[in-house]
């Protein structure tokens, strides 16, 4: 970092900083503009790293002199702001910011629908950003081909971006608008899809052979965490599974459940 650096003040009018805050705090904005905001060194070179495009980049004092070089490295062309520590504790949204920000372009959307022989999972209207991206990042490390999403809390939240680890930018990634165009193209691919399910008389996970049983490939449906899948949903599955549970318990964390499930479907 140069010697000469203006650093900007709390209450000092500036667009990218303000650009920042709207991005963080309304998903309207970031749907207009097809932006977000990210925060944390190592989410933005995971970012860049994945070819995603970086408008700017704002770092306090401490973050320049830390993590300057290496994203000043990774993003030699991207315009640097510098941040009084008062102004980047005030737009952060985390208790322990590191004084690293940054704009960035939406990826353009996928429109993959499952192809034969693939594994993967559908999260129906799934409301916590938080468990979206812990299922982004559980998806990405047991191997999913893919994750598929219906009416579900904005992929850009910062709470999703946050928890998915950079596994958002590196997973393949659908938002299914048509659920009877996504049943017959599973259908036409011979993808089998199974209905997680609060039930015990479906069959149990873990009696059920995905590679047996699967041989055409599997889609899992999670649904939503307070409701779960839809009555007409789970019945337009090829068959339904559920996760045996104390007889005390009749729920099970939605994030924790397609984990479950994306385990077995590895294992395979």
């Amino acid at each position: 970092m140069q010697q000469m650096v203006e650093f900007l003040q709390t209450g000092t009018k500036n667009k990218t900083v303000a650009a920042f805050r709207h991005l963080n705090r309304s998903r309207n904005y970031r749907e207009k503009t097809r932006c977000f905001a990210m925060e944390g060194a190592r989410l933005i070179l995971d970012a860049l790293s994945s070819g995603v495009r970086v408008q700017a980049l704002l770092l306090n004092a401490h973050a320049a002199e830390q993590y300057g070089d290496a994203l000043r490295g990774a993003a030699p062309q991207v315009r640097t702001l510098y941040l009084a520590d008062a102004l980047a504790a005030e737009i952060s949204d985390t208790e322990h910011a590191q004084g690293v920000f940054a704009l960035a372009e939406m990826p353009p959307e996928r429109e993959t629908m499952p192809q034969s022989g693939s594994f993967g999972m559908m999260l129906h209207q799934v409301q916590d950003p938080s468990n979206l991206g812990a299922v982004l990042r559980t998806a990405e490390a047991l191997r999913a081909d893919g994750l598929y999403l219906y009416q579900c809390v904005d992929l850009y939240n910062p709470k999703t971006i946050r928890s998915s680890m950079g596994a958002m930018f590196r997973l393949p990634l659908t938002r299914v608008r048509d659920m009877d165009a996504f049943f017959s193209a599973c259908q036409a691919a011979g993808v089998t899809t199974c209905a997680a399910v609060v039930d015990r008389d479906a069959e149990q996970l873990g009696s059920f052979s995905f590679a047996e049983r699967c041989k055409g490939g599997a889609c899992v449906l999670i649904g939503n965490e307070g409701n779960g899948l839809p009555g007409a949903v789970s019945a337009a599955c090829d068959c339904k599974m559920t996760i045996p549970m104390s007889p005390d318990s009749n729920s099970l964390n939605a994030a924790m459940a397609a984990g479950l499930f994306l385990w077995e479907m590895a294992r395979r």
